[in-house]
C-alpha cells in the first residue's frame, strides 16, 4: 500500500496521466478514433447502380430495381479516392425463366475492404420472353424533286425484316417503314436509311429492334408524262377546199417537266401545203413540240386528206 501511495504521489505517473488523458480528447475532438487509431472503418455509399449478369438469349428484363446502398469495412486509406462509380452490385439470373423473381443482390469490394451490409439484400425482377415477328418494310416519301421531275421508282433492300422484343412491344408495331427526302434532287438518289418500326398512329415504337436496321434505297426519277390530242395545220388557201378524214396518230404522249404540260392542250403539225399533191392524198406531217418538250414514240403524223365536195 505504502509503494502504490508512492506512485500515485509521485509527479511522473501525474504526467503520464496527463498524456493519456489529453490524446484521448484528442481522438474524440479529431472525431474518428478508429481511423486515428489505424484501426477498420465502416462507410456506407448509396445510390450504387444495379446491374445483372447471365441473362438468358431469349429473356429480356422488364422491371429491375435501380439502385441499392452498400456499407463497406476495411482500413481508413482503402477508402481514399472511392466513389459510388468504383463500386458494383448486380444479380445473377442464371437459369432464371420468364416470370417474377426475387434474386440475392451481390456486390463486390474493392481491394481492402469487404461488404458489411447491401439495403435491400434482394431484388424483384420481372423477366419476359423475346419474341420474333418478320414483316414488310414500308416507304414513306417526303419532298419533290427539282426541275419539274418525278419520282419514277423506288427500289430497296432488305424487302423484309425482323422484328424482336416482348411480345407486348412487338404487337403493337403495325409497320417497319423509312422515309426518303427527295426534296431538290435531280438525278437518282441510292443511300443507306435507318429503319423505324412505328404504330398505328406512325409513332415510333421503343424497346423493339429492327434486324438489319438499315435498308439500301434508290430513287429514280423522270419527267411526267401526259397524253394529248394532234391538231393538223392547213395553210390558210386550202383550208375551204379539204377536209380531212383519217389521222394517225390521233393523240400523242409528251413527256417533259410537270410545269410545262400543264400549259399543253394539243401538239400542231408543221403547216400543210397542198401544192404539186393530188387529192385526195396522205401526207406524213412533223409533229411541232414545245422547247423542253418531247415526244415518247411519235414526230410524225400521217393525214389523209380530201376535196371537199
Amino acid at each position: 500500500m505504502k509503494i502504490m501511495s508512492k506512485i500515485t504521489e509521485s509527479r511522473n505517473f501525474a504526467k503520464v496521466i496527463s498524456f493519456f488523458l489529453a490524446l484521448i480528447l484528442w481522438l474524440f475532438v479529431a472525431g474518428d478514433s478508429q481511423e486515428a487509431l489505424g484501426l477498420e472503418a465502416r462507410r456506407s455509399f448509396g445510390n450504387i447502380p444495379l446491374s445483372y449478369r447471365n441473362l438468358g438469349e431469349d429473356l429480356v428484363i422488364v422491371n429491375m430495381d435501380h439502385s441499392i446502398t452498400l456499407s463497406l469495412q476495411g482500413v481508413p486509406q482503402a477508402f481514399d479516392g472511392l466513389t459510388p462509380a468504383h463500386l458494383e452490385a448486380f444479380v445473377d439470373l442464371s437459369g432464371k425463366k420468364e416470370g417474377r423473381h426475387e434474386i440475392r443482390i451481390n456486390a463486390e469490394a474493392p481491394q481492402g475492404l469487404s461488404v458489411v451490409s447491401i439495403e435491400p439484400s434482394k431484388a424483384t425482377i420481372i423477366l419476359e420472353n423475346l419474341i420474333t415477328k418478320q414483316m414488310n418494310v414500308e416507304c414513306s416519301l417526303e419532298g419533290e424533286p427539282t426541275g419539274g421531275k418525278i419520282v419514277e421508282e423506288i427500289s430497296f433492300s432488305p424487302e423484309e425484316v425482323f422484328v424482336r422484343g416482348t411480345r407486348e412491344k412487338v404487337d403493337s408495331v403495325q409497320s417497319v417503314i423509312f422515309i426518303i427526302d427527295v426534296s431538290g434532287a435531280e438525278g437518282t438518289l441510292s443511300k443507306s436509311i435507318r429503319l423505324e418500326p412505328v404504330d398505328s398512329k406512325r409513332n415510333p415504337v421503343q424497346g423493339v429492334t429492327v434486324s438489319p436496321e438499315e435498308v439500301e434505297v434508290t430513287v429514280s426519277l423522270t419527267f411526267p408524262q401526259k397524253d394529248v390530242p394532234v391538231e393538223v395545220v392547213l395553210a390558210d388557201n386550202v383550208q375551204d377546199e379539204v377536209e380531212i378524214m383519217l389521222l394517225e396518230p390521233s393523240q400523242v404522249t409528251i413527256e417533259g417537266p410537270g410545269y410545262l404540260l400543264k400549259e399543253i392542250d394539243t401538239i400542231k403539225t408543221a403547216e400543210i401545203q397542198l401544192e404539186d399533191v393530188g387529192l385526195p392524198s396522205t401526207v406524213e406531217a412533223p409533229l411541232i413540240f414545245p422547247e423542253e418538250v418531247k415526244p415518247v414514240q411519235h414526230r410524225f403524223a400521217k393525214v389523209r386528206i380530201f376535196p371537199v365536195e
